[in-house]
């Protein structure tokens, strides 16, 4: 700073300022008296209060560990420093309960219960379309839900490993050549007119390619499939399918599709 002068040390507004210019000169000073500091220290702690006499005290670790010969006698090495106990906590004990017995899995239910609530999903999208405004709503929500469906265990149910990047796209373009063939019957249930037929055709063919795909990559996971894996009744979707497929035909005999 500015009240600093080079190489004097003063004291400016009670503030004392050094301004030496050769601090690492005078490193070597600070640090002898700093060690003579300590080492002064060190001898007076084993004298007496009046520093009369030295009282080596063998008790001390400390100075036991500094005295290597006391009267002839050789004192080093020192011994290890006395461990202090460590007092252990007071656990207490508690009472352990018996292991629960663990139930097995019912995978029979669990399927069952899955397609329980599919069933009650696609029968409340059935007697949505029956009161529905128009056949528009019926169309749109039918294609949100089927859609979601679809698009849930397409992604979840089969293993991202397993599933080929070609059988994904096939199955892919499958789904929309099946949705153009819906769009282009109609809702109805026979064919009236060309464009309905050949609807119908696409449709056909698309399913049994999406069908087709879908058992490959089931052989697929059973080639990889171990003995304690858990069983499946994929069978039992059969029922939600059924219950719309003639809820459907039924609604369209009726015109309400």
């Amino acid at each position: 700073i500015e009240t600093i002068k080079p190489g004097e040390v003063y004291t400016y507004k009670d503030v004392i300022h050094i301004g030496y210019t050769d601090l690492p000169s005078r490193l070597p000073t600070q640090a002898s008296t700093l060690y003579a500091n300590n080492i002064s220290k060190f001898l007076l702690s084993m004298s007496e209060k009046d520093n009369s006499n030295f009282a080596i005290d063998l008790n001390d670790e400390v100075v036991r560990g500094s005295v290597i010969l006391r009267d002839g006698e050789l004192l080093w090495p020192p011994p290890p420093p006395k461990a202090v106990p460590v007092v252990a906590a007071k656990q207490t004990k508690l009472a352990k309960e018996p292991p629960k017995a663990l139930l097995p899995a019912d995978y029979f239910r669990a399927t069952f219960k899955d397609a329980i609530l599919y069933t009650t999903g696609l029968g409340s999208l059935i007697g949505l379309g029956s009161i529905a405004p128009n056949a528009a709503f019926t169309t749109m929500t039918t294609t949100l839900g089927l859609s979601g469906i679809v698009g849930y265990h397409t992604v979840w149910g089969v293993t991202p490993a397993l599933h080929s990047p070609l059988m994904s796209v096939t199955n892919a373009i499958s789904g929309i050549t099946a949705v153009g063939g819906l769009l282009l019957m109609g809702g109805g249930v026979v064919p009236t007119t060309l464009p309905q037929a050949l609807g119908a055709t696409a449709l056909t063919i698309s399913t049994i390619n999406i069908a087709g795909g879908f058992l490959v990559t089931q052989r697929m996971l059973d080639m990889f499939k171990r003995p304690t894996d858990p069983p499946e009744y994929n069978y039992l979707y059969g029922i939600p399918a059924a219950v719309f497929t003639g809820g459907y035909a039924l609604a369209a005999l009726n015109g309400l599709s």
